[in-house]
């Protein structure tokens, strides 16, 4: 991923489908250590996280994956293709050919229920897990109009049309981005939107509407790995959902980034490169004290 973030993917045959991913660190210099991988959230890419990258990966391996239908990952045109539970057993695979964990796993909002998904399926691939501005039960918005109002939407949305321009509802964050990131890496972002597959925009738009549906809450408690949920302030429902995220795991603890609202990888970057680095940094300690 360049500096406008053009990226050359490598590209990785998982359940009939071929994931875009990319690797950066010092991996080819043979350092040996935990790898850090980040799983996007939807309609998004791995992408999402290019303009930090670079300090994540001063200091160790980063793997980053555009998830079945998004990015530049294989666009199958069908929507009973997308379901959570179809993400996960694919980024299982993709743990998995890249030498089977333990890995260090971040999951920003769908791409958090796609890693708890994985993680309950195969524990011992992951040493500890990131879960960004997410919910492991339900990404509704509290107010009953703007429910209404993306659920009228996404039952509309014919994918058959294509993709559309812009998903975005014109929020406050929305003009944070823009003065937080470079034109040219938002024209990128835009750019790789374009060429995501509309059957998962449709799918897994649905899934994420329906509420409960994909939720593991119950199953939190089996979660045995360290957790950080990391969220910005400003993001509602899921910072309200954080505190109890947390404590239905069994080492979980809450890192929220002040006047952030959903990406604050994207404008807060000095502060969440910091609380990544802080959950790594509690991680390795406790890696250290047993020995």
């Amino acid at each position: 991923m360049g500096r406008a973030g053009e990226a050359v993917p490598e590209r990785l045959a998982v359940n009939g489908v071929e994931l875009a991913w990319g690797e950066w660190g010092e991996a080819s210099a043979g350092v040996v250590g935990v790898p850090l991988v980040l799983c996007h959230g939807y309609t998004g890419s791995a992408f999402d996280f290019s303009l930090r990258i670079p300090e994540l990966a001063a200091g160790r391996r980063v793997l980053a994956l555009d998830l079945r239908g998004h990015g530049h990952s294989t666009r199958t045109g069908d929507v009973a293709s997308y379901t959570v539970e179809q993400l996960a057993a694919d980024l299982v695979g993709f743990i998995e050919a890249g030498g089977g964990g333990p890995v260090d796993l971040l999951g920003h909002s769908m791409g958090g229920l796609v890693a708890l998904t994985a993680v309950l399926a195969r524990p011992e691939l992951v040493r500890s897990l990131v879960l960004m501005d997410t919910s492991a039960w339900s990404f509704l918005p509290t107010d009953e109009g703007l429910r209404k109002m993306v659920h009228d939407y996404m039952t509309a949305f014919d994918p058959s049309r294509g993709v559309p321009t812009t998903l975005s509802m014109g929020g406050p964050e929305d003009a944070l981005i823009e003065a937080s990131t470079p034109a040219d890496w938002r024209a990128a972002r835009d750019a790789v939107f374009a060429g995501m597959d509309p059957y998962a925009i449709k799918a897994l738009g649905m899934a994420l509407m329906a509420d409960g549906v994909g939720s593991v809450r119950d199953q939190l408690g089996s979660i045995t790995c360290p957790v950080t949920v990391l969220v910005g302030s400003r993001d509602h429902p899921l910072v309200d959902q954080a505190p109890e995220l947390a404590a239905g795991v069994a080492d979980g603890v809450v890192s929220v980034i002040q006047g952030a609202y959903h990406s604050p990888q994207l404008t807060h970057g000095t502060e969440w490169v910091a609380a990544v680095e802080g959950h790594l940094a509690r991680v390795e300690a406790g890696a250290r004290a047993r020995g």
